[in-house]
């Protein structure tokens, strides 16, 4: 059997209208890459049925229960056979032309690891969603041009942080390297968790605004959910025991610490929880033990200026906010 050119994995959760129109676009694209493709549905919510009888073509994996975003797409990862791994979101939906783009911005280096799609907001087409994602030095992830008009974010690509797991492409070989995606992440950092550690085995990220999508951003648990939340700031105090150094540590940590209690106070008086910051101190409790798994691989990587990533942050959040409430959310 021959190994195909990309395995697409869909980690597929509640939504039927979106994965309907996510899968067709996925086989569409697909029909453009030279060789052959394969589509991996993962079923995280009880759409096994629906998987089967909208495309049939698609080798489904059934966990049997959710095992978040991060869970699935390692599940689909280790049956996949391609040379290469897509990831999209079943709230995505990609251009024809997106794969093939992809495909061709990564074959053209051996050190690409990954490649970036230029994410729209489904709702705003003209509106940047993710155009790769970037880390400040005090560990504050975003995504690129979040909010801004499409002309920011054009051009002809460069090198970028890492990928957006919406949609990205992966080298397998990468992946098997670094150890794919760490499930306890659950949902939401565990693609800069990648980034990161794959840059820190010296791999590169490119960003290619040709392979275009579009996405209904946090469809499955709410822009501002408390859940979201939660997740998030468990996750941040991971990503930074996980793969921060020392050194970076001790320098940023006042800031750190300065912009974590803004955030938290923010969202208490903005939508009225305290989810953030119970997941930052659950993510303290695993500290200690994150610091000891990583210590052997952990290298010092560059990051972005502390100030840019804070004002990254915000417009973010607005942007998700303003798309989410277009759907009526």
């Amino acid at each position: 059997m021959d190994t195909p050119s990309i395995s697409v994995v869909v980690v597929a959760y509640r939504q039927r209208e979106a994965l309907a129109a996510c899968l067709d676009a996925c086989v569409a694209a697909g029909a453009a890459v030279p060789g052959e493709i394969e589509l991996i549905v993962v079923d995280n919510g009880g759409l096994a049925s629906f998987v089967r009888a909208q495309c049939p073509s698609a080798a489904l994996l059934e966990p049997g229960d959710n095992i978040g975003f991060a869970g699935g797409v390692q599940l689909g990862i280790e049956a996949a056979r391609g040379r290469w791994i897509a990831l999209v979101n079943d709230d995505a939906r990609l251009e024809p032309s997106a794969l093939a783009t992809l495909l061709a911005a990564g074959e053209r280096d051996a050190q690409t690891g990954a490649v970036a799609a230029q994410v729209r907001f489904e709702a705003h087409p003209e509106t940047i969603n993710s155009a790769g994602i970037e880390v400040d030095v005090l560990g504050v992830a975003n995504e690129r041009f979040a909010g801004q008009p499409l002309e920011l974010a054009g051009g002809d690509g460069g090198f970028v942080f890492g990928a957006s797991a919406c949609v990205a492409l992966y080298r397998a070989e990468m992946l098997r390297q670094i150890g794919g995606f760490d499930r306890r992440f659950f949902a939401y950092l565990e693609d800069v968790d990648v980034a990161w550690r794959a840059r820190a085995a010296g791999w590169q990220a490119w960003y290619e605004p040709r392979a275009v999508a579009y996405h209904s951003a946090s469809a499955s648990t709410g822009a501002a959910s408390p859940q979201k939340y939660f997740l998030a700031g468990r996750n941040r105090v991971s990503l930074l025991a996980r793969n921060a150094t020392r050194r970076q540590l001790l320098r940023a940590l006042p800031g750190i610490v300065l912009y974590d209690s803004a955030y938290v106070v923010y969202v208490a008086a903005a939508d009225r929880t305290l989810a953030p910051l119970w997941g930052r101190l659950l993510g303290l409790r695993q500290w200690r033990r994150l610091r000891h798994e990583m210590a052997s691989r952990r290298r010092e990587v560059a990051l972005a200026p502390a100030l840019a990533g804070a004002r990254a942050a915000w417009k973010m959040q607005r942007a998700y906010r303003r798309a989410a409430g277009s759907r009526g959310g």
